[in-house]
């Protein structure tokens, strides 16, 4: 019986969608695109997955396409490959990156693993007492082994408590922000893309009623007249959640957060405290409006000091009830 040819790293790959395609992304908008091109393989991504009104400085977008890139390269070693990544952010071609295989003779200890990429969640529920102290999050630190550059600080529970809802607020202040809010929203199972993409309402941790009364707030007849008796207000306050957690800013030097790349790649290292995290049995939370307001950007700003740029705030915590799987686009054909 003659043995099947021996498949290329790159079909190797392909085959491990389900691995690196759980890949995180704000809003689950899964704008990386993965494609084979000659000997490597590269990162594009597609403009209509993009938040122009929630991410206005793409750096979720830059992020997002970081943690894609580490994601690649750990299903990549767990196959017993080691791929280097080369940035190459081109917005007019919408190229992030190219991955190539390194030589055999280049062997790279993985950190982490395909199973901690599919084990990860993100959890937007309720967290449980006792909160994350310091030396957890310095533990989760050590094991993300982060560049010196980067940090993982503890925010103050009263300057969150202060910030959230004015941020919040901020995210529906507008209608454009609840029109594409609302175009990534999946509040029921009837909805075309449920299975695909987006905010699904377990994912949100939403009871049934309580996605009715989300998707019945943001319908455009019923926005157009809640938005003027205090609406934003009213849906910041909604969304408060009980049960916290720990609040954790992800920075890094000002100067080292200036371009795409810069951003890009700290997106890895993002990717990597995440994975740490869910190895110390924590999931978190991304808050990205603390850093897209533009008064909670200022206040934050004021915490960290003049020299240090947030990158992500996120929830950190151990969730009340097990976070669901949210679902991934299908890998074209």
């Amino acid at each position: 019986m003659t043995s099947p040819p021996d498949r290329s790293w790159i079909e190797d790959l392909h085959a491990a969608h389900e691995t690196w395609g759980r890949a995180p992304s704000a809003h689950n908008t899964q704008p990386g695109i993965v494609r084979p091109d000659g000997d490597s393989v590269v990162i594009d991504w597609d403009p209509a997955r993009e938040l122009v009104i929630a991410d206005p400085t793409r750096r979720d977008l830059w992020l997002s396409l970081g943690a894609l890139a580490e994601c690649l390269v750990i299903a990549a070693g767990d196959l017993g490959h080691t791929l280097g990544v080369d940035w190459q952010v081109d917005a007019r071609r919408h190229r992030a990156a190219r991955l190539t295989r390194r030589s055999s003779a280049v062997t790279v200890e993985a950190p982490f693993t395909a199973e901690d990429l599919r084990a990860r969640r993100t959890a937007r529920g309720a967290y449980v007492e006792p909160r994350v102290t310091g030396q957890e999050v310095a533990a989760v630190t050590a094991a993300a082994d982060l560049p010196a550059e980067q940090r993982l600080d503890i925010l103050p529970i009263d300057l969150v408590k202060t910030l959230l809802p004015q941020a919040d607020a901020w995210s529906f202040g507008s209608t454009p922000q609840v029109d594409e809010l609302r175009s990534w929203l999946r509040l029921s199972p009837s909805h075309p893309a449920y299975r695909s993409d987006g905010l699904t309402d377990t994912a949100l941790a939403l009871s049934r009623s309580e996605a009715r009364a989300l998707e019945t707030a943001l319908h455009p007849r019923s926005w157009a007249a809640l938005r003027h008796l205090g609406g934003p207000t009213l849906l910041a306050k909604a969304s408060t959640v009980s049960g916290l957690g720990t609040v954790v800013a992800f920075h890094t030097s000002a100067d080292r957060a200036q371009t795409p790349t810069e951003v890009a790649d700290a997106g890895r290292a993002l990717l990597r405290t995440w994975l740490a995290a869910a190895r110390h049995g924590l999931h978190v939370h991304p808050l990205s409006q603390l850093i897209d307001a533009p008064a909670t950007a200022a206040a934050l700003q004021s915490h960290l000091g003049p020299d240090r740029r947030a990158l992500s705030v996120f929830r950190m915590g151990r969730p009340e009830s097990p976070p669901v799987r949210s679902h991934r686009l299908a890998l074209p054909s």
